[in-house]
């Protein structure tokens, strides 16, 4: 074979492994294109999962906030409705529920139907995983739930704390399907993408599919927060383009080759062909991505200009690489941290585009959206003038917008509509690059409540320096260097320091009270205890300081909490004259102690007088009585008074306008108080005689007159006025004691002697009566049986009406209860024992047994079970009477129960069957008995009642006290 055949055939084989290597190369490339791909499918699916993450995080945020408000924690209250009504407004979810740390559910917002959400409360929820895990401490994101409806729903929990202790959980409800979690977290990735989300059980909760090849790119992410599995698949049709020019590329490449080994063959047989698999195999670095990489074979002309010229451009590459790499990491650092202090700062914040005629938002954070009510997803793109600006501030939005946009920082204060009215905000806005965009960063800093306190507090600076100037004390305040801060003009007054307040400001306590102190009784003492207080710390006490005049001082002092030190108040106060009167009320409480005790009109005059005189300081006073009809008499005068007017006067009621008679008459009738303080001026022919020059006279009821009148002026006050009001008031109330006392006893007496006349001589001629109504029963005729024996039960009740009225009287005339102990066994049984001798139809019979009890009770107890037990009779309307006593014994009490078998007592009658002279129409009783029961057994402590007896008849139930 010749040369050139050789030459010729190892050409061709180096042209077709030089091809196969570029083809390979190429192919490499290929991958690669198929590679970055992959990993842009990939980087879709980690943002839609990091998208996710953020989402379900301020979900979980909005459910912890509103777990805070105290409203939802007030189980089953209108307030805890409303609450979780106002929630499902205003938040994303579909329904919230708050159940009870016990597990059972106490309110529900989910627009249900009436009956539905009756019963789902009080339902027990206690097995619910989502309850058991927000119980427990932790915010919680539960797996998604299939619905009847098809729809997924996820249910977000975190605890109520109240006091730090867990008293139920908050529970928010979010349809998957109808929310914009998914849909939001979807946007990232392109149109021409299949998105994908499954629970970690394989239950696909979203989907959002394209026309994808048969086999397109895919790539799965997890979400943290709830495990779900984002799928994001890439048709391969997006490559097609990238691929058909790396293949043009590719042929070219081997068509150029060929043409080369034609051309130049000889070359690349010698070192042409080394040198090029040298930059082959570079390029094929290139190609990885393999920046950096140098050909360190020498070579000369062309080849060594080439191998400069890569390995220049290798280095480049890496350079560029490296540089890009640094700048894409810092820069996606930086928009991490923006986002993240975005996201966090406290206030809402907007970062918007001023257009020249909009100002569009680019975002908002999510204390935006919960401040003023609209969400990211609404407000992102719109105008912010026309979301929040309220009526009437358009024009000043737009020129501070237009300030902004110039590239100044603007703070500024603005009102604007929030989600709860309006609001006052301090405005900060600063420029700011977001891409290509120039964009301004605003935050809007809430100053409603500030404003309104400033407002607040200079209204009460105001209030409180009129205060201060109109208190009836001494005001004087330090700082901690003991500088006078405060004082005000009662201070100088009652200290009695010739300066204006204002000149005392500044000035130190120790200059002051170096003036101060020859004021006081003791000026010593008085330095040592100011230099005393001075040293003691957070003090609080009063004392009371003798001046030099013989004033008194009422001096308190309180020590606070500065910075710097501690700062002291000191209240001054004169209470010469409140000590004066505390001394004289004192004195005049004591003294109408012997006035109360008083035994006789006349007694109590007279000691009525000697208070007016002796402690009230009224030289001239006295006390007239109505006596006659017309007439005021005196029961009790001063000896100044007698000697003033010369006699003893009486006043008398037809007297002339122009006599005392006619001004004491008046305040007698009026029943008004008479105060005179000018006796000369108002009274001249009235008082003439007398040596007063003003006075009090003090009506008392319908008893009489208390005069109290002084010799010289301004001698009383008000207070002096209310004393004699008090005195006046006593005496009265005293006088009707002792008229009380009188007629108290007159009518005992008389109650006496009706008590003997019906005891001795109407009783024993009813006695005689019966005894001969007896004897003319036995021989009377059947004809006159008739007459007789009606006449013996008139002349029977009349006895027991004298029997009832005598124990009656004796009730009313006890001084008081004389209890005792009463065996109430014995009283039972003696009284069972004399009605069934008297009564031989009756039935008296004793279920169990009368407790051998001792109760407090008196002689007279006896006659409350013998009414009783003829109540019983006397009113049954059975010919056989039947009666059964009972007993319970109680702790405290012992209750009697007597029951008969009569008619019963209607429920109307129950409550006043034990008044006065209360019986049947048809009863033959005297009326009297049932009161006599209640009186007694009121007097003894106890009470009396009357029941329904089963199946007919009463049941009277005495509940007495037993003897301890």
């Amino acid at each position: 074979m010749k040369l050139r055949t050789q030459i010729s055939i190892l050409l061709i084989v180096f042209a077709v492994l030089l091809s196969g290597i570029v083809f390979a190369g190429f192919q490499l490339n290929k991958e690669s294109v198929i590679d970055r791909q992959l990993d842009e499918t990939t980087q879709h699916s980690e943002r839609i999962a990091a998208g996710l993450d953020t989402r379900l995080e301020g979900l979980k945020r909005t459910v912890r906030l509103q777990a805070t408000n105290p409203a939802i924690a007030a189980h089953g209250t209108p307030q805890q409705h409303y609450a979780l009504k106002t929630m499902v407004n205003e938040t994303t979810f579909n329904g919230v529920s708050v159940i009870h740390r016990n597990g059972t559910m106490t309110g529900i917002a989910a627009g249900l139907d009436p009956e539905t959400r009756s019963e789902l409360i009080g339902s027990d929820f206690s097995n619910r995983h989502y309850f058991q895990r927000a119980r427990n401490g932790e915010t919680y994101i539960s797996a998604p739930v299939v619905a009847d409806s098809g729809n997924y729903i996820v249910t977000i929990s975190t605890p109520i704390y109240r006091d730090g202790a867990v008293v139920g959980t908050l529970n928010a409800a979010l349809h998957l399907q109808d929310s914009s979690i998914f849909r939001m977290a979807s946007k990232t990735a392109n149109r021409d993408s299949s998105v994908f989300i499954r629970t970690q059980s394989g239950n696909q909760i979203y989907n959002r599919s394209a026309h994808l090849s048969s086999d397109p790119v895919t790539a799965n992410a997890t979400v943290n927060e709830t495990g779900w599995i984002v799928q994001v698949q890439t048709s391969r049709n997006v490559l097609a383009g990238d691929l058909r020019t790396v293949t043009i590329y590719q042929f070219g490449g081997i068509g150029l080759v060929l043409a080369l080994i034609s051309g130049f063959g000889s070359i690349l047989y010698t070192q042409i062909l080394r040198y090029h698999r040298q930059l082959v195999r570079g390029f094929e670095a290139l190609q990885r991505q393999e920046y950096g990489q140098q050909l360190a074979e020498e070579a000369t002309g062309d080849w060594g200009q080439i191998f400069t010229a890569f390995n220049q451009l290798s280095q480049t590459l890496a350079e560029y690489e490296e540089e890009r790499a640094k700048h894409r990491n810092e820069l996606q650092q930086e928009r991490d941290r923006f986002r993240r202090l975005f996201q966090s700062i406290p206030e809402p914040a907007v970062v918007v585009e001023y257009t020249g005629n909009k100002t569009l938002i680019h975002n908002v954070n999510e204390t935006f959206e919960e401040t003023f009510g609209y969400e990211a997803s609404n407000a992102v793109g719109g105008d912010i003038n026309d979301f929040i600006v309220p009526d009437g501030s358009l024009e000043e939005a737009e020129s501070i917008d237009q300030l902004s946009s110039s590239g100044k920082q603007v703070t500024h204060e603005v009102r604007r509509e929030a989600a709860d009215g309006k609001r006052d905000f301090l405005l900060r806005s600063t420029p700011a690059v977001d891409g290509e965009d120039e964009v301004y960063f605003g935050v809007y800093i809430d100053i409603t409540d500030r404003k309104q306190q400033k407002r607040e507090l200079s209204k009460t600076n105001s209030v409180l320096s009129s205060v201060l100037e109109n208190m009836p004390v001494g005001i004087l305040i330090e700082d901690a260097d003991r500088t006078i801060t405060t004082a005000n003009k009662k201070l100088l007054d009652i200290l009695d320091v010739s300066l204006p307040p204002s000149e005392l400001i500044g000035c130190e306590y120790a200059e002051i009270a170096a003036t101060l102190k020859t004021q006081f009784a003791d000026p010593d003492q008085f330095n040592e205890r100011v230099n005393e207080i001075h040293s003691t710390r957070d003090a609080v006490f009063d004392e009371e300081l003798l001046m030099a005049d013989g004033r008194i001082l009422a001096r308190s002092y309180v020590s606070y909490s500065l910075p710097d030190g501690t700062g002291n108040i000191w209240l001054y106060q004169d209470i010469t004259k409140n000590r004066q009167r505390e001394r004289k009320l004192r004195e005049t409480l004591e003294k109408t102690q012997e006035l109360i005790q008083a035994e006789s009109i006349d007694e109590a005059a007279t000691i009525a007088v000697e208070i007016a005189n002796q402690t009230l300081s009224f030289p001239l006073s006295s006390v007239h009585l109505e006596r006659k009809g017309g007439e005021l008499e005196p029961a009790a005068i001063t000896d100044a008074f007698e000697e003033g007017v010369g006699d003893t006067p009486a006043y008398h009621r037809t007297a002339d306008k122009s006599s005392i008679d006619k001004l004491v008459w008046d305040v007698y009738a009026s029943g008004e108080t008479r105060v005179l303080t000018d006796t000369g001026a108002e009274t001249p022919e009235t008082i003439s005689g007398m040596p007063s020059s003003g006075g009090i006279i003090q009506p008392m009821t319908n008893h009489g007159v208390l005069v109290t009148l002084v010799d010289s002026p301004n001698r009383f006050d008000e207070f002096d006025q209310y004393l004699v009001e008090l005195l006046g008031a006593i005496l009265a109330t005293t006088l009707d004691r002792i008229n009380q006392k009188q007629q108290i006893e007159s009518q005992r007496d008389n109650l006496d002697l009706l008590n003997q006349i019906v005891r001795h001589d109407i009783r024993n001629d009813l006695q005689i009566l019966l005894g001969r109504l007896d004897l003319l029963a036995e021989r009377a005729n059947d004809a006159q049986s008739e007459h007789v024996n009606a006449a013996l039960r008139c002349a029977e009740n009349a006895v027991e009406l004298t029997q009832s009225a005598r124990e009656l009287s004796e009730v009313l005339l006890q001084n008081g209860t004389d209890s005792k102990p009463i065996s109430l066994n014995r009283v039972v049984r003696q009284q069972i024992e004399e009605i069934r001798s008297a009564n031989t139809d009756a039935e008296i019979t004793i279920n169990g047994a009368i407790p051998d009890v001792m109760i407090r009770a008196n002689e007279m107890f006896d006659s409350v079970i013998r009414n009783l037990l003829k109540n019983a009779i006397q009113h049954n309307d059975k010919q056989d009477p039947e009666i059964t006593i009972s007993a319970i014994d109680q702790k405290e009490y012992v209750q009697l129960r007597i029951a008969d078998n009569g008619p019963g007592v209607r429920d109307a009658q129950k409550e006043s069957i034990f008044g006065k002279g209360e019986k049947e129409l048809e009863s033959s009783g005297t009326g009297i008995g049932l009161y006599l029961v209640s009186t007694l057994i009121e007097s003894y402590g106890g009470d009396v009642w009357v029941e329904d007896n089963n199946p007919r008849g009463a049941v009277f139930v005495i509940e007495l006290v037993k003897d301890s």
